[in-house]
């Protein structure tokens, strides 16, 4: 992959996109659900197509993590993803029956309040799921986490893909956002998750999502009102665009294949993906049409294609025992 390189994906067309997506979920589930699953049509909030590992204990914070695991072989290549705030592990149902492919997914709820936290927990994940070498996608809160895990230790990636991702804010732009996010923090512990989750809807960065109709968007109101006020205001604080140290320098110790990914919509992201595009070594950035901040959300097949795209060109094949669960 060359640094430096910018690409544009054109949306398959619908044909296109049904078969993929048949061809993507027949292995999970079988006949017209596989389908419904795959848009989205058939899942209640929070429900999963794929087997779920047991929840367990983080030794960071000792506080529950979960990892949901593929329907793939053991030895597939392992794919971790994080979420955005306010999201959930399952976020990432539809991607993954959208990605072809033997694979074996984890996608953990991120349960830290700062950045040092969310490394650690992430690093116990692959150790207790035996995990070497994983590919990383994350969006978003997620995206900076990614990004902080891939400069802190290069060699535990295979590939690294970011969704509308920075790698901290800086100068009165931080300072901004800071005391925009502790004023947040405080109204969520006032007014409670029912509250928020109507506020942070409403914001223009999430006016793309309205395109994927009524029904989504009452799975994602839903989703939102699973969290816990305390814990929100906690990661607002912690764990924040405006909480997070800047780590700009670091990106250059980054050696996996990175993709970042932004939507044509969303112009503030654009520009912060071809600034992290100059700093990663190997970097390519990719804009999506008729998407804003949330592209795999919103252009779900159009991210898939990307994704496994990426994900083709730069697998390994696992060593005997790579990959597999321990105890």
């Amino acid at each position: 992959m060359a640094a430096g390189r910018s690409v544009a994906l054109a949306i398959p067309s619908a044909k296109n996109a049904a078969e993929r997506s048949s061809r993507c979920v027949q292995t999970r589930t079988p006949g017209w659900r596989a389908n419904a699953i795959a848009s989205g049509a058939e899942r209640e909030p929070g429900a999963m197509q794929t087997s779920r590992s047991p929840q367990r204990t983080s030794s960071s914070t000792n506080v529950a993590a979960k990892a949901w695991v593929g329907f793939g072989s053991a030895m597939g290549a392992p794919v971790t993803c994080l979420h955005g705030f306010t999201q959930h592990g399952d976020s990432w149902d539809e991607v993954s029956a959208l990605v072809p492919g033997d694979r074996r997914w984890l996608a953990p709820d991120v349960r830290a309040t700062t950045l040092v936290e969310a490394e650690a927990d992430l690093l116990a994940l692959w150790a207790r799921e035996g995990v070497e070498r994983s590919h990383l996608v994350g969006y978003s809160q997620g995206g900076r986490i990614a990004l902080f895990v891939a400069a802190n230790h290069p060699d535990r990636l295979l590939s690294l893909t970011t969704i509308g991702a920075h790698a901290g804010l800086e100068g009165e732009a931080r300072s901004a956002r800071l005391a925009e996010d502790r004023a947040l923090a405080g109204r969520v512990e006032r007014e409670g998750v029912d509250w928020f989750a109507a506020h942070w809807a409403g914001l223009p960065l999430f006016t793309g999502l309205a395109r994927r109709g009524r029904a989504f968007l009452a799975r994602l109101d839903a989703a939102r009102r699973r969290n816990e006020a305390g814990h929100l205001a906690a990661q607002l604080r912690g764990l924040g665009a405006g909480a997070t140290e800047p780590f700009w320098d670091r990106l250059g110790r980054i050696t996996a294949p990175a993709l970042l990914v932004t939507g044509a919509e969303d112009q503030r992201y654009a520009d912060l993906a071809a600034r992290l595009r100059e700093a990663i070594p190997s970097a390519e950035v990719a804009i999506v049409p008729d998407a804003g901040h949330a592209v795999h959300l919103e252009q779900p097949v159009a991210f898939a294609t990307l994704l496994s795209r990426h994900l083709t060109r730069h697998e390994e094949s696992p060593c005997p025992g790579r990959g597999r669960r321990r105890g």
